[in-house]
């Protein structure tokens, strides 16, 4: 196992910037995960770690040596790719050892005895006389992985493995890499464009865009701290609310006000200074009830549809917001509603029994810990509303 530091890292096409200038540590023996839209540089710079491509300024480290000149098959690296790379002619077993039987590095008996860990490992051991036209798509795969493994390296490097798979196998591969790396706590570096595989497989996160780190960090934090409004849309399906508001001093403290609410933030030093400014509130669709207005209106808070997570304490929130629910989407344990206040549309994740269709009057309360306010200009994070704000500043960096 080994670490791996990219240093001011950067990849020019022409005049095409496809990594600018990033700074990266992954931890010896961290599975770690690269996610960002097509185009955004992950795979660039994922080859530049592999040597596959020669950076245009910045520096590879893979363990404490400088690798930035080195040839591929000097890394001591092994590599998955999205098309599996596989050799039509040769058999499962030939595909994982290609290679190998000439280098004079590996015994027989020892190649032999990699193959066959490496393929009970994945369950393969079955196959290993096919070729590939005889294999699925999933099982391809995991001769690509066995290929990787059996060379033993100090670091994986993964390539949009499971994009091809169906939704299914996808789930299923998940879970295997997961249990791989459990088992091998080799150092792993996967990227993907699906939230979904990075969230579930990563120790944690760096999402890129336009060439650029955007933030670093667990699964949970980013969901919940997200740094600037890329990431708060990139990750989280449906992604975050946005909503432009201007804040203004009230008689607690700092109003975050829309056309159509007002909401009090007491105790938000982030937003001492910025009464008059504009904003972007940010709300996640799970983070907000709903509520009949009639009901509400009668003299009480109506009864609310209930959260599916059971985060949040119902006595924070604010509102009640007054909306209209414009279309709703099923989706089997959830139903999202599409709602309009005043010029905005949003969502809101709801329970799927509640009978919400297009043109209820509701009103919406907000989860008070889960709110978020974004810089207009930049897109930076200038605020994030949570009951346990003390233990997150003291928390260690991850």
């Amino acid at each position: 196992m080994a670490s791996i530091e990219l240093t001011a890292l950067r990849k020019r096409f022409d005049d095409v910037t496809a990594v600018d200038g990033i700074d990266l540590e992954v931890r010896d023996g961290e599975f770690l995960v690269v996610v960002g839209p097509s185009g955004c540089g992950k795979s660039t710079t994922l080859r530049c770690i592999a040597g596959l491509e020669s950076p245009t300024a910045g520096t590879v480290r893979i363990g404490d040596e400088d690798v930035t000149a080195q040839e591929p098959h000097q890394r001591d690296i092994a590599m998955v790719f999205q098309n599996y790379a596989l050799y039509p002619h040769m058999t499962a077993e030939r595909n994982m050892t290609f290679g190998m039987r000439s280098a004079t590095d590996f015994s027989s008996e020892e190649i032999d005895q990699r193959v066959t860990e490496a393929a009970e490992t994945l369950g393969i051991a079955d196959l290993l006389d096919r070729k590939p036209s005889a294999l699925s798509g999933g099982e391809q795969q995991r001769v690509a992985l066995g290929r990787a493994i059996v060379r033993d390296p100090a670091v994986f490097l993964m390539d949009e493995p499971l994009s091809n798979l169906d939704a299914k196998l996808r789930v299923e591969m998940r879970t295997e890499l997961s249990r791989l790396h459990e088992e091998l706590g080799t150092t792993t570096v996967y990227v993907t464009h699906d939230q979904t595989e990075a969230m579930t497989l990563g120790d944690r996160v760096v999402v890129m865009n336009d060439g650029r780190i955007q933030q670093v960090d667990t699964p949970q934090r980013l969901y919940d701290y997200p740094s600037n409004r890329f990431v708060a849309e990139f990750i989280g399906d449906p992604a975050m609310n946005m909503l432009e508001v201007t804040v203004d001093e009230g008689p607690s403290g700092p109003v975050v006000r829309h056309e159509a609410f007002a909401i009090e933030v007491p105790g938000a030093p982030e937003l001492e200074g910025l009464e008059g400014n504009s904003a972007v509130l940010g709300f996640r669709p799970e983070d907000a009830s709903l509520a009949d207005r009639d009901a509400s209106s009668a003299g009480g808070a109506g009864t609310a549809d209930r959260r599916r997570d059971g985060r949040g304490d119902p006595e924070r929130t604010t509102g009640p917001i007054e909306a209209t629910v414009q279309v709703t989407e099923p989706l089997g344990d959830t139903l999202l509603c599409y709602c309009r206040a005043g010029e905005d549309e949003f969502k809101v994740q709801t329970a799927p029994r509640t009978g919400r269709a297009a043109g209820d009057a509701v009103t919406l309360t907000l989860d008070a810990d889960r709110l978020h306010l974004f810089d207009p200009e930049t897109g930076e994070a200038i605020y994030h509303s949570d009951s346990d704000r003390e233990r997150r500043a003291a928390a260690p960096e991850p």
